[in-house]
């Protein structure tokens, strides 16, 4: 791999544990990784040179489910609780998403699978953490190709925990009829799994605490234990979910975790919304961490908060989960949910997102290469064209980034050192191709939904 040389007027330096714009700074990549930080850069280096540009980590996007935003754009939003019930999870987002896996072909779900991907890249994503059925494993050999960083977590279900439909548990399980999914997980790690320095990682996906129980979830364990590999969990995501483990478990959701080996480093939740405060400090205490995924919430009129998570302690990350997969916008509104919940400016501020989705999310991932610009570091680095009206003049690069930056204001996005956006353009990817097949494809789901009752009637312009 050629020396690569990036110059912009402000880099975000790591500098010990703080992230700090420095001006003039050159970043020199070799190998995959940054090699120096000097002001005096080798002149026979491939060069990209913006005199305006921020240099900064890459994000990494804790908690996602890439194939869902485009197959429900445009149809969970402004929806009343009335066409949803006590939760869209199950009454919506599950029986598509199972009827996508069971309808579709290979070529078809690959094909919506690289229309959200496209999204995650050009948002200047590097590292994604995204849970799926194990039929949309294409996201395996997409990420490969394109060189995109991946800890892919398959679903994992409890066949007799009750809440899903047995048809869209199977359909989430793609053929394992009556199987938890833990054989095609084994499958799947064999055939993907990468290895610690990997650029893809198979990691384990149990969907959530209310349908996985307690023989599956110590299997999990176990698993995860013996081969030091991640997991990931939707916990306390609803008030139905909280209400459901109390029922079945005769516990809370924190302590159902805990009784199963689960709540620990090493283990992500997903959301935490519905955690109480006595349960964010066993979170805390576990050393378990949190993916925060504001926009999703707030399109249903909730206000999940980042700030909670950091002012108790806990290791917070930040996710798209099945919303926009912007990730600027998603830190705008996870810090915008967090100031309205305190009713404070100075809550949630650009330094505490930028850093959550950066240099805190890579040492949850056990990763501490990743999300900085450092000697020695990965080279999974995002630079800004700032040289834009909604942009000039720059005082603070960290805060332009997260309350002003947009996708469109990418240059250049390298991850492992290897350029897959440059030059505002993706670098061997056929755009336009994955546009049509994408969208043909999530059209073929929206019309058997629609066939089947699927589509609540405030989402469907059909029907008056």
């Amino acid at each position: 791999m050629a020396r690569l040389v990036i110059k912009t007027a402000w880099t975000i330096a790591t500098i010990g544990e703080r992230q700090v714009p420095v001006e003039g700074l050159a970043i020199v990549v070799e190998k995959g990784r940054i090699a120096d930080l000097t002001r005096s850069p080798p002149a026979d280096a491939d060069t990209i040179s913006l005199p305006q540009g921020i240099a900064m980590p890459g994000f990494i996007n804790l908690h996602n489910h890439t194939i869902n935003a485009p197959l429900f754009r445009g149809i969970v939003d402004d929806l009343p609780r009335s066409a949803i019930g006590e939760s869209k999870v199950y009454s919506m987002l599950m029986p598509m998403g199972g009827l996508a896996a069971s309808l579709l072909d290979e070529r078809e779900l690959r094909a919506i699978m690289a229309l959200g991907l496209l999204e995650v890249l050009r948002s200047g994503v590097t590292t994604l953490v995204d849970q799926f059925r194990p039929p949309q494993a294409s996201i395996f050999d997409l990420a490969r190709e394109w060189g995109l960083r991946l800890y892919g977590a398959p679903y994992l279900f409890s066949p007799a925990a009750g809440v899903i439909d047995a048809s869209v548990a199977g359909a989430s399980r793609g053929s394992l009829e009556g199987e938890t999914g833990l054989a095609e997980f084994e499958r799947l790690f064999r055939t993907h799994d990468g290895g610690p320095e990997g650029l893809v990682r198979v990691i384990l996906g149990p969907h959530a605490a209310d349908s996985c129980g307690p023989d599956l979830l110590h299997r999990v364990d176990a698993i995860a234990r013996e081969r030091n590999i991640l997991v990931t969990i939707h916990l306390a995501q609803s008030q139905g979910e909280v209400d459901r483990v109390a029922q079945q478990r005769g516990l809370g959701c924190a302590a159902y975790m805990q009784s199963v080996g689960l709540l620990r480093e090493g283990v992500i939740l997903a959301h935490g919304t519905h955690l109480t405060d006595d349960e964010l400090r066993q979170v805390h205490d576990a050393g378990a961490a949190i993916a925060n995924c504001a926009s999703v919430f707030l399109r249903g009129g909730k206000a999940p908060s980042f700030e909670r998570f950091r002012r108790a302690g806990v290791g917070a990350g930040i996710g798209t989960d099945a919303e926009r997969m912007d990730f600027f916008a998603q830190l705008r509104a996870t810090g915008f949910a967090s100031k309205q919940a305190y009713g404070a400016g100075d809550a949630a501020t650009a330094a505490a997102l930028l850093r959550a989705a950066t240099m805190d999310a890579a040492d949850i991932l056990r990763r501490p290469d990743l999300g900085r610009i450092a000697k020695g570091a990965a080279a999974d680095l995002l630079v800004i064209d700032a040289l834009k009206p909604h942009l000039q003049p720059i005082n603070d690069p960290v805060r332009s980034v997260v309350w002003y930056a947009t996708p469109a204001d990418i240059d250049t996005v390298l991850i492992n050192g290897r350029a897959v956006i440059r030059g505002g353009k993706t670098v061997g990817i056929d755009e336009a191709a994955i546009l049509a097949a994408g969208a043909a494809a999530t059209r073929r789901v929206w019309a058997e939904s629609r066939r089947r009752g699927y589509f609540p009637m405030e989402a469907d312009p059909e029907k008056p």
